[in-house]
């Protein structure tokens, strides 16, 4: 049975606003969470795995990085469609957002320490 013109007008603004909504990203209105393993690179062959969540939003451009409870604001903050970076006093932070790879920078005296790793987006609260 062919479809009247009425139901074929309905289709055609239903695939069109699908089309339209994805350019919104409607979740970018909200922050996104990642979850992170990073790897102690500077010791031991395996190195030391610790975990630490990116939140970031895109709308207001902000990351807080969470380690073990503690919230840190980063400053500094770029986020494009290809990376997101922050830092703090002591540490910067950056992604890669295709491969969700993550490298964290320690800057001491004399000395910086590097970590990488990677996330995988949070499930949702």
């Amino acid at each position: 049975m062919p479809a009247s013109a009425r139901e074929r007008t309905a289709a055609a603004l239903a695939i069109g606003l699908a089309m339209m909504v994805p350019g919104i990203d409607l979740a970018r209105g909200a922050p996104q969470r990642l979850d992170c393993v990073l790897t102690d690179t500077d010791t031991q062959r395996g190195g030391e795995k610790r975990a630490i969540a990116i939140e970031f939003d895109e709308v207001v451009r902000t990351i807080t990085l969470d380690e073990n409870g503690r919230a840190r604001p980063l400053r500094d903050i770029a986020i494009s469609t290809s990376s997101m970076s922050g830092q703090a006093d002591d540490f910067i932070v950056g992604v890669d957002r295709s491969s969700l790879r993550v490298v964290y920078q320690v800057y001491g005296a004399e000395s910086v320490a590097n970590e990488f790793g990677r996330c995988r987006p949070a499930p949702p609260p």
